[in-house]
């Protein structure tokens, strides 16, 4: 009769033979992987080689300005087209906002002019006090401005803001 010993030592060498038998065909399974994954690497650096190659052949300079010639109605600079810096017209003075709108300013005759009426004047008061609790409940009418006035949102109006904001402006006009 078989004793207990000779079953488990049976039961055992079954188990190890059963997990040679998977760990070999997971063996197997990963290289197979592996060399597939190292013919991709060839591939690619192949592909990347012939890349490189396109890439020097189209970025030739000699390729690229025989093409620009071709292809492109360049021609060289006349001497008529060269101008000196001091030759060039100084930019005009920048619009200056007033209180009851804007007021195109006057060109300056010289940089330091241009400077000096460039720089925004001094904020004014503000037309109406914050709100506390004892004017909150009667707002106090304000002089508005014309980009506040543009900005109003008329009683009757669309769904489409920026053609209320034409509509009014033509209005204006």
């Amino acid at each position: 009769m078989i004793t207990r010993a000779t079953l488990i030592w049976a039961v055992l060498a079954i188990a190890a033979g059963f997990g040679l038998f998977q760990v070999s065909y997971r063996v197997a399974s990963l290289e197979e992987e592996l060399n597939k994954v190292n013919r991709q690497i060839v591939n690619e650096r192949e592909r990347l080689h012939a890349l490189q190659a396109d890439w020097s052949y189209l970025t030739n300079p000699a390729r690229l300005a025989d093409l620009a010639r071709r292809h492109l109605p360049l021609q060289p600079l006349a001497a008529e087209q060269m101008i000196r810096i001091e030759d060039l017209p100084l930019r005009l003075a920048p619009l200056v906002a007033e209180s009851d709108g804007f007021q195109k300013a006057e060109p300056a005759s010289s940089p330091e002019a241009a400077v000096a009426s460039a720089t925004p004047p001094a904020p004014a008061e503000p037309a109406e006090k914050p709100a506390t609790p004892a004017n909150a409940e009667k707002p106090q009418p304000a002089a508005k401005s014309a980009v506040a006035a543009a900005q109003d949102v008329p009683a009757e109006h669309s769904d489409d803001p920026i053609g209320d904001l034409l509509q009014k402006v033509n209005a204006e006009q």
